[in-house]
């Protein structure tokens, strides 16, 4: 993965993903790492640790990538971010931005995968779907089996069922791709997850389902404790909602 000024590498360690950028980081460069970051953590690995002894860090303010990126994979998948450094220089910038209050920063690589808390407890269920225009229906059910299986409350399994028919419309209805279903439950935490091949974002107010007054993306936003769009590593999307 590269662009003009950055070079990012990738490999596994301890079920993490590590990641090595190697290059400028500044205004130009900080999308590319902010994806790489994201992708990384919806193959929801252990951890992603970013290695950035190979960054030359020439505007600070682009550091502000990797705070960002830790509360957006905190909330979905629950994938810590970690950093590491074996050089004195580069600790020193990190503390100088006091980076360290937002994101582990640990003097290896090593020592940041020896930090990875166990994930906690989780239930997940998975469900492939056809571009049909049952599966809208069969989503529906899908979120409900599961509820019922995991003996959630009617609230959040309500609320789940109506997210989970939005997000398959948008997909159905957008795109020419198969949507697929991940369900987990961790920590009394549920997130509804839709996957497609379709790279593009999806635009608030999009969705077919008029539900308590309110349509696509906005019954989303409304019915959600957050919910967001991230790329996939092979191309496409997930678009997730946290209850």
């Amino acid at each position: 993965m590269a662009n003009a000024s950055l070079r990012i590498g990738q490999r596994e360690l301890l079920g993490a993903l590590v990641l090595e950028p190697c290059g400028i980081l500044d205004a130009s460069s900080y999308g590319g790492l902010r994806d790489a970051m994201a992708k990384a953590g919806t193959e929801e690995p252990r951890a992603v640790i970013v290695d950035v002894d190979g960054l030359d860090v020439r505007d600070r303010s682009a550091l502000s990538v990797f705070p960002a990126v830790a509360e957006r994979l905190g909330q979905w998948p629950g994938v810590p971010v970690l950093l590491a450094s074996s050089t004195e220089e580069v600790h020193e910038l990190l503390a100088e931005y006091r980076l360290d209050r937002f994101v582990p920063v640990h003097r290896s690589v090593a020592a940041a995968a020896g930090a990875i808390d166990d994930p906690p407890p989780r239930l997940v269920q998975r469900r492939e779907l056809p571009n049909s225009l049952a599966s809208a229906v069969r989503a529906r059910r899908f979120v409900q089996d599961t509820c019922d299986a995991w003996q959630m409350a009617e609230p959040p399994r309500d609320d789940a069922v109506d997210i989970v028919n939005e997000l398959v419309e948008n997909t159905l209805q957008h795109t020419y791709c198969a949507p697929s279903i991940r369900l987990e439950l961790r920590r009394g935490v549920f997130t509804v997850a839709v996957y497609d091949d379709d790279p593009v974002r999806p635009c608030p107010g999009e969705g077919s389902t008029a539900t308590r007054g309110k349509r696509g993306l906005t019954l989303v936003d409304v019915l959600s404790r957050v919910w967001g769009c991230s790329p996939t590593p092979w191309g496409g999307k997930v678009v997730w909602a946290v209850l």
